[in-house]
């Protein structure tokens, strides 16, 4: 069976968690190794930063106070492995935790694209384009790097730890004093962290809206323009910012007040252990070398304390961005998946409309409404669920992928932005091909002549009647099995309809096509036509026998060129 170039890979199927909690694991676990290494990195790092206001107090008490340089040098190189450790052995964790971060965020994109290629029609109306812009963004982002703040959390853990039982060594009141400063910040800004969840989640929220209105004018409202359409857009586009401006001071609100103490109540632990060691100082209990160390380690936690919070506002915002997550991963197809049959054939036969489409001829389907013709085809291509056949085979049983591969259905299909060539996924004398069959020189010209020229998100520096030719041109050179298309010519005019119709029947002879259509110009070169009529098929025949009936002459001579 030959690879449809347009139709992707299949990704392998991942067990992506429901919970924003067990999806926040899973993310730190797909990079085990390399948090690891940084945990084990920052936890050394960390361990000599604490210890070297200790180090130094040594210094200070066994050289400078007592007057001696002997226990000078194995003090001095104590200091300078201590100083490199907490450098350099810094900058490895950095490096570890961040590359952790930049895999995860690429992994997110990646899984979100895979989901959107799986999922399919089950993702319309359950998550807006500016969400999906989001989702591959903003929360990709915090969630990737909350494993990032967690090193750095884990890094002042190991401080605290460590610095603590230095104290406590030094004196009891010095360590009850350091543990206890960092719960009092603990517990202070416990409660405005809950807030600013919930106010980040209302932000969030309104981030999505906007940026789905923001999408529509990128898009175009030139339609609703003469019509008073483009002044109510702007009015609501004007509510939704003034919504999102008062939402993001309400965060703001919050934030200020968590950055206020986080730089504050650091420096009162620092305050307060310098007092308790100084009173100890002066009453002869502590050494004025162990005071210096006090001070100097205190500094360090106040820091790292400050460093907690932080960590605790990313895990807030990581939170609510794998929220988001999952609820998209939570989507899912609307077409069963589960069948198996790999080699069906024959006859494709739509049992709701009584349209038959014969193997290796042009079937052309008319009727006086697109709709029930366009959703017979989506039926057979399987874009929903029904009970089509193929050959006798329910489509149901058919494994999904074999189907994707032997049947295209060629609709309003997207034009993303990339190259000509790129768009049309095959070498370039086939892409040639195609683009000649579909008439589409114009848009080959238009581009510089070459596969090389870009094409603009959606197609957008191409003409309508570009557009169409050039998804008819992708349709064609993807030479699948089977071809259904709906409309394909509607937007040309009908000398171009009349040699892209004759081009396509020669191109494809020999394979089968269906084309949804009332143009006479089609017609005339049909195998067979099927005529419908309030969705059912009412007779089938060449357009010459079908054409002694008064009303499908009527219905197909409304095109016919003059």
């Amino acid at each position: 069976m030959k690879p449809n170039p347009l139709r992707p890979a299949p990704p392998s199927p991942a067990r992506i968690p429901t919970s924003p909690w067990k999806y926040l694991v899973r993310v730190a676990r797909a990079q085990t190794a390399r948090v690891a290494l940084g945990f084990l990195s920052l936890s050394v790092s960390g361990s000599a930063w604490v210890l070297l206001p200790w180090v130094i107090s040594r210094v200070i008490d066994e050289v400078v106070i007592a007057g001696t340089t002997e226990p000078l040098l194995p003090w001095t190189i104590l200091l300078v492995v201590t100083a490199i450790a907490s450098s350099w052995i810094f900058t490895l964790g950095y490096r570890f935790l961040f590359m952790a971060e930049s895999h995860s965020r690429v992994r997110t994109v990646h899984e979100l694209t895979d989901h959107l290629n799986t999922a399919g029609t089950g993702v319309s109306g359950a998550v807006s384009p500016g969400e999906m812009v989001n989702l591959s963004t903003e929360d990709a982002h915090k969630t990737g790097s909350f494993i990032f703040q967690l090193g750095f959390g884990w890094m002042g853990v190991v401080m605290l730890v460590v610095g603590t039982a230095v104290l406590w060594g030094t004196h009891p009141a010095l360590g009850v004093t350091a543990a206890a400063g960092t719960f009092v910040i603990g517990f202070l800004v416990g409660p405005l962290l809950s807030r600013l969840q919930r106010h980040q989640i209302a932000y969030r929220s309104s981030v999505a809206t906007l940026t789905s209105q923001a999408a529509d004018v990128v898009g175009g409202l030139r339609v609703l323009r003469g019509i008073g359409g483009e002044d109510r857009f702007s009015e609501r586009y004007r509510r939704a910012s003034t919504d999102l401006r008062e939402a993001g001071y309400t965060v703001a609100a919050s934030d200020s007040w968590i950055q206020g103490l986080r730089t504050s109540l650091p420096l009162a632990l620092i305050a307060g252990t310098t007092w308790v060691g100084a009173r100890l100082a002066l009453a002869g209990t502590i050494t004025v070398g162990e005071l210096s160390a006090a001070f100097g380690m205190t500094a360090l936690l106040a820091q790292h304390a400050g460093g907690l919070i932080g960590l605790a506002q990313a895990f807030i915002a990581a939170r609510v961005s794998s929220r988001r997550l999952t609820a998209f991963f939570k989507t899912a197809s609307e077409i069963d998946a589960s069948g198996t049959e790999r080699e069906p054939g024959g006859e494709l036969r739509d049992t709701d409309t009584g349209l038959a489409i014969e193997p290796g001829r042009l079937t052309v389907i008319v009727s006086a409404e697109n709709e029930p013709a366009a959703a017979a085809l989506e039926r057979l291509a399987r874009h929903r669920d029904s009970g089509a056949l193929w050959g006798g085979t329910p489509m149901s049983e058919v494994d999904l992928e074999v189907l994707r591969e032997r049947i295209l259905l060629l609709r309003e299909d997207y034009l993303f932005a990339q190259s000509l060539g790129a768009t049309l996924r095959v070498d370039p004398e086939a892409a040639l091909r195609a683009i000649e069959v579909a008439c589409a020189g114009d848009v080959h010209s238009s581009l510089g002549s070459s596969l090389d020229g870009e094409i603009t998100n959606g197609g957008r520096n191409l003409s309508g009647g570009q557009r169409q030719r050039l998804r008819l041109a992708r349709a064609v050179a993807a030479d699948a099995e089977t071809l259904l298309a709906i409309e394909p010519t509607s937007a040309v005019d009908a000398h171009t309809e009349s040699l892209v119709a004759e081009r396509v029947a020669a191109e494809r002879a020999g394979r089968t096509t269906a084309v949804a259509t009332t143009s006479p110009l089609w017609l005339a070169r049909a195998d067979r036509v099927a005529w419908m009529v309030d969705g059912k098929i009412r007779a089938t025949g060449t357009h010459a026998e079908l054409s002694t009936e008064r009303e499908y002459r009527s219905l197909t001579s409304r095109q016919e060129p003059r």
